[in-house]
């Protein structure tokens, strides 16, 4: 069994909307079979730049020498600088040097989850659907908050761009696929 789930929504400054922050954040829940990856007293992490990660990990196996999260961690501290120059994938979100990073080995039809201490496997289905579950709860936040204030360096612009279209098409073939 997962629980892969967002607590404590909220922007870099807090609880309060913030139409200038791009950014998602928030406290995560990550169990797999009873054993604790990622726990709400780890951190504050932005989950928008997770999610997109862990889109990337239902295609793709993430280790620390073929990361999903380019120049990141799968939980990352920040994500501030989206950028469209990565090498596997269309953007980099580029962040500070602190985060969780698991392990994620597609075997078939398994997932593995691992960190230096533990490991679980978990049907490639039950991963898609708390994949799902994740990003659409972090969607929500984005929809349920004020617009977010146009961005003036086109540069980010640009990027911030090419990750919500990675995202979407992610999130759209992996519900297609899962359907």
């Amino acid at each position: 069994m997962i629980r892969l789930l967002v607590r404590d929504f909220q922007w870099i400054k807090g609880m309060n909307d913030d139409p200038g922050d791009q950014c998602a954040h928030g406290r995560v829940i990550l169990n797999v079979n009873d054993t604790e990856f990622v726990k709400p007293e780890d951190g504050i992490w932005t989950i928008s730049a997770s999610a997109l990660y862990l889109l990337r990990t239902l295609s793709e196996n993430h280790t620390a020498e073929n990361s999903v999260a380019e120049s990141n961690f799968l939980f990352p501290c920040c994500g501030f600088k989206v950028w469209q120059i990565g090498n596997r994938f269309k953007v980099i979100c580029m962040g500070c040097n602190n985060g969780i990073d698991l392990e994620i080995i597609h075997q078939e039809d398994m997932v593995t989850i691992s960190s230096s201490v533990s490991s679980e496997t978990v049907s490639k289905s039950e991963w898609t659907s708390a994949v799902l579950d994740f990003t659409d709860s972090v969607r929500k936040f984005y929809r349920s908050s004020l617009p977010k204030v146009a961005i003036e360096d086109e540069f980010d612009n640009q990027g911030w761009a090419a990750f919500w279209q990675e995202w979407d098409e992610r999130y759209h073939l992996a519900t297609a696929l899962s359907g």
